[in-house]
């Protein structure tokens, strides 16, 4: 069956056109070379090509005043809006909430040439009945404020219009508007001149006026590209505009009006994707199979979802030597975003923290950017890691740029990206966009240009972009704030697209759907056909109703759903292979949805057409790390070899307890010493908050421990000593907390950080009033300090079944003292605790004492850490007994005083059998750790850490 450029084709030659007359035109440019080859193939010659351009081209050819930029017009809005809303006006960033939209509206006022009086005083009607309230009989001032911009929007279009009078400038939508009543300017150079439109589906009505008009003066034709079974169904989207044009046109119907669907054959494969990238690899493998290298030129991508471009060209077969990519890459979905977002993060983080210094999450953004990386040499990776490190290592928030080691040009780059604006500066919109030019200007001559082309195109269409914007800024001189410059920055880039090239008529061609628009194809493969990709889900921006813009003839969604309608039905007329793919991958708020499209493929067409074949098929990435497999470390030579050089060198209570929480957590933190990724910290952590004060505590009695050589060794702590510390504590606090982010003491004058000093100050003092107290409550009792901090260790053998194994036990007590002749030692906790916390249970149901224990152990981590510091404490002291007291004393809740191991085992009642009953559990625990039929495995009642999960 004859393909749309080929009709019009063959229909030029049989009616012998002059072709220097004849001036064809399009809604789009791609099909311009589609239609020269056919006349080519036509004529069988070389031909004078008629004059071949898109509708927009044509209009702007013929209208004298130029047209507008948006953003000037809108800055040229916003000068009509400060002189009429006067005293009322709140500013450019109130302005920009709705300024966009009214112009928006006004050039489709125009476009559709409606008679704005009765347009506005339907609007105002309107407005009226939305503020009225039923028995008021009064209006708020805010109502009255409301209906006073109403009253004056004709105010604003005529102001608006005078102004682009003056300018000699002119919208586009008023552009056509004046061409459809100046078309005698089309024959004023050849009076023979005649048009074919082709291809056209929703019109406005200027667009039809102008085309009605030279139908009737004999001047032009029209060619649409139609099938019978959407046409005649007064009912179908598809036809919604073309059944009204065709009678308008009084258009033939043996000349429009065919039978794709009935006349021809079709295959159609409806794929539903679990993952939405699996519709790349769909795509893939499709080309790879299914069509053959001679066919590639007949074979189109559509990409009806445009985020898919990217997936889409990464996995394209290596077999496919040609491919034409006429969808351009919108830059808003390029790595530009982040560098934008970047820029004016860096600049508000300024502004939020109240320094010119670099904050580190933008300077680890920047490092890691793709612009920067292209940029980086081998020896500035390295010194950039090694820099990353000193961050994190220092706690490091803010960095001056000093303290970058990093090659000149880099050095250079950081420097113009992280320079404070000057927002005081009225001029600053204007210093800030050199500013972003120059970087521009840097990284396009810093990357190279063999191994990073598509960065490179990406900074030159941004650049080229920023200099409109910047001649608009040089033109106006509104107060901007930040936010209002950010929003009207990333406005005038972010519509802007990086340009594909390539072959437009050999090889494999990938479109977006406005682009197919004439065209047909043999194969047709369909990526992203969900509902809200296709069609569009976006909503109209207006400030015009609904059921009011119907009324005058002005789109609505109903509308945009039937002209993207008709482009999915017309890809279908002369397609033989169609393979069309829908992601139902899960999102948050629901599952992707396949497009209205695809459902009416199914239950119309297939149906209706037996000629028509369709077949549903799922598709689904395997999923190579199945969360319901558990996984498993086997325990090798190497690894027992591990774990003999671990516990020779140091273990701890909280290692085993880790041990008995989750084994293969155990694993990874201590037998292959991954531990926890450290960071940076802009808030004070529990543990390191827990530190702070444990040091100042330390440093308050260190002077007093029988251990040291403090001034005031040995002796007895006193009230009066209590008092003291109480009036040196704060600056030793304070100082651990200044110490902790690097001697900058601003990082604790407000925010999180200000209330974590606060609440340990508070918790320190709290401390050593209770300290205070139990002293004045014992008068005759003494209290002696041991020591504190102390570093303990313990040598424990351990007998295997083939072998010993040594285990080194390491541990830091916090405090041992001596009060009321009793040792004691206690350990401080940020954490909570009470009385369970610290007990062992009796035997109970015919358990053992050893069962019982273990049990504890591996549910209370406060009663194994405290056995552990008893049997280090015996170490170092074998001659002396246990300590008489081992207990917690919990930052959380200190009104309860210290928690003191309770031990309820009638088998162990004393200290002597309840620490020989713990050394036996250890040995049981070390031995099921060296046991080589046991795996290291996710405990699945424990928490999966950031290695398990």
């Amino acid at each position: 069956m004859e393909k749309f450029v080929d009709r019009i084709a063959n229909h030029i030659k049989l009616k012998d056109y002059v072709l220097t007359d004849l001036t064809i035109v399009l809604p789009s440019r791609r099909a311009k070379k589609y239609i020269q080859k056919a006349l080519f193939e036509q004529y069988d010659r070389a031909v004078f090509s008629p004059n071949i351009l898109t509708i927009d081209e044509w209009v702007k050819n013929y209208t004298p005043q130029s047209i507008i930029d948006k953003t000037w017009a809108l800055f040229k809005l916003y000068e009509i809006h400060e002189k009429i809303s006067g005293p009322e006006n709140k500013g450019l960033d109130e302005f920009l909430k709705w300024g966009r939209t009214l112009l928006s509206d006004f050039d489709e006022i125009d476009r559709y040439l409606i008679e704005t009086k009765q347009l506005f005083v339907n609007l105002l009607d309107v407005k009226e009945l939305e503020a009225w309230n039923v028995g008021e009989d009064e209006l708020t001032d805010a109502q009255k404020r409301f209906l006073a911009f109403w009253e004056t929007l004709p105010d604003y279009y005529k102001a608006f219009k005078e102004m682009l009078k003056q300018e000699d400038a002119i919208n586009m939508g008023a552009a056509y508007a004046n061409f459809s009543q100046h078309l005698h300017l089309l024959f004023e150079e050849n009076k023979n001149a005649q048009f074919i439109f082709a291809g056209f589906n929703a019109l406005s009505k200027a667009e039809e006026s102008i085309m009605l008009q030279l139908k009737k003066m004999g001047k032009a034709e029209i060619f649409i590209d139609v099938d019978e079974f959407y046409m005649k169904d007064h009912n179908h989207e598809a036809g919604m505009f073309l059944r009204p044009l065709a009678k308008s046109f009084e258009l033939k119907k043996e000349a429009y009006m065919k039978s794709h669907y009935a006349s021809s054959s079709k295959k159609i494969e409806i794929i539903n994707c679990k993952q939405s990238t699996g519709q790349a690899k769909t795509i893939a493998t499709l080309l790879k199979n299914e069509i053959q290298p001679k066919d590639f030129s007949d074979t189109v991508v559509l990409l009806a979802d445009e985020n898919m471009v990217v997936p889409v060209l990464k996995n394209i077969p290596s077999t496919i030597k040609e491919a034409n990519i006429t969808l351009g890459l919108p830059l808003k979905n390029t790595s530009l975003r982040a560098w934008v977002d970047m820029i004016f993060n860096i600049q508000e983080n300024f502004r939020r923290f109240s320094t010119k210094s670099i904050y580190y999450k933008d300077l680890l953004k920047l490092i890691k950017h793709p612009f920067m990386l292209a940029v980086l040499s081998d020896t500035d990776k390295l010194q950039l890691q090694t820099l990353e490190d000193k961050i994190v290592h220092n706690n490091w928030l803010f960095l001056k740029l000093d303290q970058i080691k990093i090659s000149k040009n880099v050095k250079e780059l950081i420097k113009l990206i992280t320079q404070a604006w000057n927002l005081q500066n009225e001029k600053y919109t204007l210093e800030a966009l050199g500013v972003v030019r120059k970087l521009n200007d840097l990284l396009y001559t810093s990357i190279d240009k063999e191994e990073h082309t598509l960065e490179k195109a990406i900074i030159y269409n941004f650049d080229a972009s920023l200099v409109a914007l910047q001649n608009i800024l040089e033109s106006f001189a509104p107060k901007i704030n930040f936010n209002s410059f950010k929003q009207i920055f990333n406005e005038h880039w972010s519509t802007q697209s990086l340009a594909y090239f390539g072959n437009p008529l050999d090889g494999l061609q990938i479109m977006g759907l406005l682009e197919t628009r004439l065209l047909d194809f043999k194969n047709l493969l369909v990526v992203g056909l969900n509902e809200g990709s296709m069609p569009p889900n976006n909503p109209i921006q207006t400030l015009i109703p609904m059921d009011l813009r119907r009324y005058h003839g002005l789109p609505t969604p109903r509308e945009k759903q039937g002209l993207f309608a008709h482009h999915v039905y017309r890809l279908l007329h002369h397609a033989e292979n169609v393979w069309i793919t829908y992601s139902s991958a899960e999102r948050r708020m629901g599952v992707d949805e396949a497009s209205r499209y695809v459902h009416q493929v199914k239950l119309e067409l297939s149906r209706q057409f037996p000629n028509i074949s369709l077949v549903e098929r799922d598709y689904s990435i395997e999923d190579t790390q199945q969360s319901s497999e558990t996984i498993s470390v086997e325990k090798s030579p190497a690894i027992l070899a591990r774990l003999d050089e671990y516990f020779g060198n140091r273990t701890s209570a909280s290692a085993l307890n880790k041990y008995l929480q989750c084994p293969l957590d155990f694993y990874y933190r201590y037998v292959l010493g991954f531990g926890e990724e450290k960071e940076v910290e802009e808030e004070i952590e529990a543990n390191n908050f827990g530190s702070f004060i444990h040091n100042t505590l330390e440093t308050l009695l260190k002077p007093f421990s029988r251990v040291g050589d403090g001034k005031r060794k040995g002796q007895n702590v006193l009230p009066e000593d209590i008092d003291q510390m109480l009036k040196t504590y704060g600056p030793i606090l304070q100082k651990e907390f200044i110490a902790h982010f690097d001697k900058h003491k601003e990082y604790l004058e407000t925010g999180k950080n200000f209330l974590s000093l606060t609440v340990a100050d508070h918790l320190v003092k709290s401390i050593l009033k209770a300290q205070k107290e139990e002293l004045i409550s014992n008068p005759t009792a003494q209290l002696f300090i041991e020591e504190v901090e102390g570093e303990f260790t313990k040598e424990l053998t351990i007998q295997l079944e083939k072998s010993e194994k040594l285990v080194k036990f390491v541990g830091f007590i916090d405090r041992i003292d001596n009060f009321e002749d009793e040792v004691r030692i206690i350990d401080y906790k940020s954490g909570t605790c009470n009385t369970d916390k610290v007990k062992i249970p009796s035997t109970r149901g015919g358990n053992s004492p050893q069962d019982v224990l273990l049990n504890v152990l591996s549910k209370k981590h406060y009663v194994f850490q405290l056995l552990v510091y008893n049997m280090l404490y015996k170490s170092r002291y074998p001659q002396k007994p246990y300590p008489g007291k081992t207990g917690i004393l919990s930052m959380v809740n200190l009104k309860d005083g210290i928690f003191f191991l309770d031990n309820k085992l009638k088998e162990a009642a004393s200290m002597d059998d309840l620490m020989e009953l713990f050394e036996e559990c250890l040995q049981q625990i070390i031995a099921e750790i060296y046991d080589e039929t046991i795996p290291f495995e996710h405990n699945p009642d424990a928490q999966y850490c950031q290695y398990c999960g």
